[in-house]
């Protein structure tokens, strides 16, 4: 799976960008997004932003008011069987809201770098056909999330990216 990553906001700084990409990449892995399709060469893009940026996101897409922490885009129902295996095709698309991130953190307990993390495995679930919005779906959700980053941790150790 290529990952297109990009950081829009210079309120924040990454320790290691490349492990974050890693990171990002185990996580498809283990939640069957890069065996999703059939096709070799998936893309998908992550962006890092703040609460200004992703508001704008979520109430001209989704219209829905202020910031939110994650907001995923699915194309997987875009894929078209005529696509030959080797070409390029955008799987979906994450947007993450550090700020949020920063602030649900330290409200529910938990470092920066626990909370991308999680929003990070919470998008690409989203992708994979998972969803939140009732009690079962929910519990669902946090389950495959804390599965996801457990097996994330248990393959590259407790990783520090923010």
């Amino acid at each position: 799976m290529n990952i297109c990553f990009a950081k829009k906001t210079d309120k924040y700084s990454l320790k290691n960008e490349e492990l974050l990409v890693n990171c990002i990449e185990k996580i498809a892995e283990i939640s069957g997004l890069s065996k999703l399709l059939p096709c070799s060469n998936l893309t998908l893009p992550v962006i890092l932003l703040d609460d200004e940026e992703i508001t704008a996101i979520n109430e001209q897409y989704l219209n829905h008011e202020g910031p939110t922490d994650v907001i995923s885009f699915d194309y997987v129902e875009d894929f078209d069987e005529e696509i030959d295996g080797d070409d390029e095709f955008t799987i979906g698309e994450l947007y993450i809201s550090l700020e949020t991130a920063e602030r649900q953190g330290k409200e529910f307990g938990k470092s920066l770098n626990d909370e991308l993390l999680l929003y990070i495995a919470h998008g690409i679930l989203h992708i994979c056909g998972f969803d939140d919005h009732c009690d079962e779906d929910i519990a669902e959700m946090r389950k495959a999330e804390a599965s996801a980053l457990a097996e994330l941790e248990k393959q590259l150790g407790k990783v520090e990216v923010i």
